[in-house]
Formats: C-alpha cells, sequence, structure tokens
C-alpha cells in the first residue's frame, strides 16, 4: 500500500496469546510497550537509514485492555527530526477476532529515538515536507520535541 506520506513508518502485526497475559487474560502492559518500542525503533532506524536507541517514551496512555486473542496492530510514524533525535509516534489498534467493528485505539505514545554510529550520536537527515499531511505531522512532533526539551532544563 503506497502512503502519500515521505516521513518513515512500521507496522507490526500479531495476535495476542496467553504468555502475552496475565490469569485474568489481560495482555501484559510491559508487553505492548516492547511491541511498541520495537515497531518505533524500526520506523526511526529506516529514517535515519542506520542505528537507533530508544531516549525516551512520553504520554505513554493505556485507552483500553487487550486481551488473549485480540489482533493488535502497532504503527509507528516519524513526525520529527532533530539533530540526532527522531520523535516517533505510536499508535497501537486493537481488534477482536471475533467482532467485525473496526479497530479501536488501545495505546498511543511518543518515543524518542536517537541515532547512533561508532557508540556516539549522530546527525540524521532533516524531513522534508511535502504536502500538509506532512506538515501537520511535522508540527505535532515539534511541539513534543520543545516539551521534552523544555522539561529537560527544568529537571
Amino acid at each position: 500500500m503506497k502512503n502519500n506520506i515521505n516521513f518513515a513508518q512500521a507496522e507490526t502485526c500479531l495476535i495476542m496469546e496467553p504468555q502475552h497475559s496475565n490469569i485474568f487474560g489481560n495482555v501484559h502492559g510491559g508487553e505492548m510497550m516492547k511491541m511498541m518500542d520495537n515497531t518505533a525503533g524500526i520506523a526511526a532506524a529506516k529514517q535515519a537509514k542506520g542505528m537507533v536507541v530508544t531516549a525516551r517514551v512520553d504520554e505513554i496512555e493505556f485507552h483500553q485492555p487487550v486481551k488473549i486473542g485480540d489482533i493488535v496492530t502497532v504503527h509507528a510514524q516519524v513526525c520529527y527530526v532533530g539533530k540526532s533525535s527522531i520523535q516517533v509516534m505510536v499508535k497501537v489498534f486493537v481488534h477482536d477476532i471475533l467482532d467485525d467493528k473496526e479497530s479501536d485505539v488501545a495505546l498511543t505514545a511518543f518515543f524518542t529515538m536517537v541515532h547512533l554510529v561508532d557508540g556516539k550520536p549522530s546527525m540524521v537527515q532533516p524531513l522534508l515536507i511535502t504536502n500538509q499531511e506532512e506538515k501537520e505531522l511535522y508540527e505535532l512532533g515539534e511541539k513534543k520535541y520543545l516539551e521534552i526539551q523544555k522539561k529537560r532544563l527544568n529537571l
């Protein structure tokens, strides 16, 4: 499927199994976060064209539980690039395999990934904005980036 956005993206899709859950059939939050981190890393690595590591996770929000048997789709979208950091917006969609209704958003978060070369932060090519959708995505990512920088200065 061709997308009109030039910013790197990644998607992971899995069915949730008993080993992902607690005794009540709810998928562990840590399992979901791991999937989100992996998918964010793929999107960021595609953008950086190299190795990235997770530097920060912000605003992870659990909107609804995920159960054994649910199909989850993790979508990661690069939305901003700093000098060596990459902001990635991640959404997890959940679909009950026994229900034909639309997928619901189960989790959301922003991941900050850092491009490394020889173990040191390294420059990432700036994003090329070519349409309104990319401009809006970039502005959202830039806003998040500036909020993070402000928090770091106040520590």
